[in-house]
């Protein structure tokens, strides 16, 4: 399908292409995925076990960003495991260098969590490609991602 674009803009330069936005086609397959693991752990009997991840400044704390997130957890009927609140700072700016996200990481590959929440894409990176990697290894580990986004705070599943 790439190949059959590329020659497609090669012989038809003069052709309007509308190029999509990547964070929408990664909200699509993060929410893909979401919805596969909310039902098949519904399909098992099983309430989801989440962990709440927050970003916060060096010297600030993210209570609110994890207020905002367990409401919306609890809005959906999720457990938020006893250690759930994981913070970093914003000084490590890759995911995968940050204690509290690997964590996470590690939480879910073991399977004393199903799935991490987060206010928003940037928290997790804010470079796409990093993102995209994380949610891969997310899907990878059979764990999701949930996003509270203006769309989705208060609403109940």
């Amino acid at each position: 399908m790439d190949a059959e674009r590329r020659l497609d803009e090669w012989w038809h330069p003069d052709r309007v292409r509308i190029t999509p936005d990547p964070l929408v086609r990664l909200g699509t397959a993060r929410k893909r995925v979401l919805n596969l693991r909310l039902a098949y752990l519904e399909a098992h009997g099983r309430i989801p076990r989440v962990c709440l991840y927050a970003l916060a400044p060096l010297r600030g704390q993210p209570a609110c960003s994890f207020a905002i997130a367990r409401e919306y957890a609890d809005g959906m009927g999720w457990r938020v495991s006893a250690e759930g609140c994981i913070t970093d700072r914003l000084s490590t700016p890759a995911p995968i260098r940050r204690p509290g996200w690997t964590w996470a990481l590690r939480m879910v590959r073991a399977g004393h969590a199903d799935g991490v929440v987060a206010l928003t894409h940037t928290a997790v990176s804010r470079h796409l490609a990093e993102y995209e990697f994380n949610l891969d290894l997310m899907d990878f580990y059979g764990g999701f991602v949930a996003l509270v986004t203006p769309e989705t705070a208060g609403t109940k599943r």
